[in-house]
């Protein structure tokens, strides 16, 4: 199994975390040291019973078929141009028309 690991500069030495669903920390001296400490809470994790998975949604056409309801909608047009003009009022960077 491969996690992705953000590895930085931290007041101890370094910190190694992960995203959610696991919002793991660890702190080290060194980059391995971090990824190792990181490496013992993951493995307590999955000790306590606790499993990494995946989710494929198998029914993907269902999900097609719902999108395109929302897009057929006879208020979808009116709620489009209503956060057109929220982003025109609210950008900090002006459009360019």
């Amino acid at each position: 199994m491969e996690l992705a690991v953000f590895v930085a500069p931290h007041p101890l030495g370094f910190r190694a975390a992960t995203a959610a669903p696991l919002d793991l920390t660890a702190d080290g001296p060194t980059v391995d040291a971090a990824l190792s400490a990181l490496r013992v809470l993951l493995a307590s994790k999955l000790g306590a019973g606790g499993q990494v998975r995946t989710l494929t949604v198998a029914d993907i056409d269902s999900v097609q078929a719902s999108a395109r309801k929302v897009g057929e909608s006879p208020l979808f047009e009116d709620w489009v141009q209503a956060v057109e003009e929220y982003r025109r009022q609210h950008n900090a960077v002006p459009d360019a028309d």
